[in-house]
């Protein structure tokens, strides 16, 4: 199969590659090309960005949660379009720990065969550049560098001193981005602030505009182009088990979903139906599913819509199935204390409280093991997933834990995944192409077929 495709990785963060990657999806599809956005890793907020610039749905590679998932995954997306974009994750060889390669960007370009373009920062340097780019170029010579951006170039004069001092080793270079601050997609304590939160179209445009400017798209689409052949992978068994409805909870409180996770339960036999927790009422539904977000920023709305609340509450009594994650679990909580130092109500399906704290709490992959039958799976099942948030549960009184996860990251300690009836709340963030099963076991409880 042709697959065109390419990776944009950093030398680290922080250079500016979520800008470019966006910047680049724009430039192509304004050429009249069908794009295909991935994200290396567990992250949702850069996903959210690549959807807004083309029609086609950005996905999460990530080859420790999920290395057996990440070929099919590849390959269904891919299919069609002509061109894929890989937005890398951190550093190229950033991942797992220290050692091993699994859950970096340069692992992920090995599984997909594909060529690597470097982003360096080319601030406050010139020929020390190429030293760092042989470093990258050489440190694994399985990973295929195959050429370079400059980020944040001062000047033409900048860009050929820079430019000058990768000579020779064997790779090219694209072009160089000048420094402009305002062109830069918007942070908070999490990441990239969603992109629906604001009207970046402005900033999109200015962004495609620069990289239409600067960089030499052609002879990316050339590198793109003249990646290996694809070796088509066979599709997972993911066979229809009957139709159920399942709620999802989908506004500025609730988004961070993996677009395989859905896509999964839908071949499993889903009928999505999005709700708002903070505005809307609690559809019908066989099950639900709270993901991740910012309920922390929503706070008052959330505690405002007592019959959201008192419905969710009394559907978890009558032993519908809910699935919650991180600021999902948070909801799923008795209350939240805010920066502000506030406490305010939430649905109190669980016994405990929550509050905000100024500093991260817990960040990085774990492997979870089910230490009771839960929503998503019978006692001993395992997933591996990743935890990131600025919260902790400050009390639990009484509540059971169906996780044991491999690091002590959980609500308490190792311990993590309230459940109760057929509720389950947990900090983990889960994609379930690391175990299908895990999504087989949702789609059971919601059909009644779990014993």
């Amino acid at each position: 199969m042709n697959r065109p495709r390419i990776m944009i990785s950093g030398e680290r963060s922080g250079v500016g590659k979520s800008t470019l990657t966006v910047g680049i999806i724009a430039a192509l599809k304004a050429r009249g090309l069908d794009v295909q956005p991935f994200k290396a890793g567990p992250d949702f907020l850069d996903p959210m960005h690549h959807n807004e610039v083309t029609e086609r749905r950005s996905r999460n590679l990530d080859t420790w949660m999920f290395p057996g998932w990440v070929p099919y995954s590849f390959q269904t997306a891919s299919a069609g379009a002509d061109v894929s974009l890989i937005e890398g994750v951190m550093g190229l060889f950033d991942g797992y720990d220290g050692r091993s390669e699994e859950g970096s960007s340069a692992h992920l370009s090995k599984v997909l065969r594909c060529p690597v373009i470097l982003v360096v920062d080319a601030s406050a340097t010139s020929r020390s550049a190429g030293a760092l780019v042989k470093g990258f170029k050489t440190f694994d010579e399985e990973t295929q560098v195959m050429g370079v951006i400059f980020n944040r170039v001062s000047g033409k004069r900048h860009l050929e001193m820079v430019e000058e001092s990768i000579s020779g080793l064997g790779l090219v270079s694209l072009g160089g981005m000048p420094k402009k601050k305002d062109i830069m997609l918007e942070s908070r304590h999490l990441g990239l602030v969603p992109a629906r939160e604001m009207d970046n179209t402005a900033r999109y445009e200015g962004i495609r505009a620069l990289v239409e400017d600067n960089l030499d798209l052609d002879l990316m689409m050339e590198i793109a182009s003249n990646a290996p052949g694809w070796e088509e992978v066979p599709e997972p068994p993911l066979d229809r088990m009957g139709h159920f409805r399942l709620g999802l909870a989908k506004d500025d409180s609730f988004n961070f979903y993996y677009q395989d996770n859905l896509d999964i339960l839908r071949s499993l036999g889903a009928d999505i139906v999005e709700f708002s927790p903070t505005t809307g009422d609690l559809p019908a539904a066989d099950g639900y599913y709270f993901g991740g977000g910012y309920p922390e920023l929503h706070l008052d709305e959330l505690a405002a819509n007592g019959p959201m609340k008192e419905a969710l509450h009394e559907m978890v009594r009558e032993d519908v199935p809910a699935y919650a994650e991180c600021g999902g679990m948070m909801y799923l909580c008795k209350s939240v204390k805010g920066q502000d130092g506030l406490s305010r109500d939430m649905t109190g399906v669980f016994d405990a409280t929550v509050e905000m704290t100024p500093r991260l709490q817990a960040l990085g992959y774990v492997e979870a093991t089910c230490v009771s039958d839960c929503v998503l799976s019978p006692a001993g099942g395992t997933v591996r997933g990743h935890v990131f948030h600025y919260s902790r549960v400050a009390s639990h009184s009484g509540q059971r834990f169906s996780y044991k996860l491999s690091k002590d990251k959980g609500i308490d300690g190792v311990a993590d995944g309230f459940t109760k009836n057929n509720a389950l709340a947990s900090y983990l963030h889960l994609h379930f192409g690391s175990d299908l099963e895990f999504a087989r076991g949702l789609a059971a409880s919601c059909l009644g077929q779990k014993g």
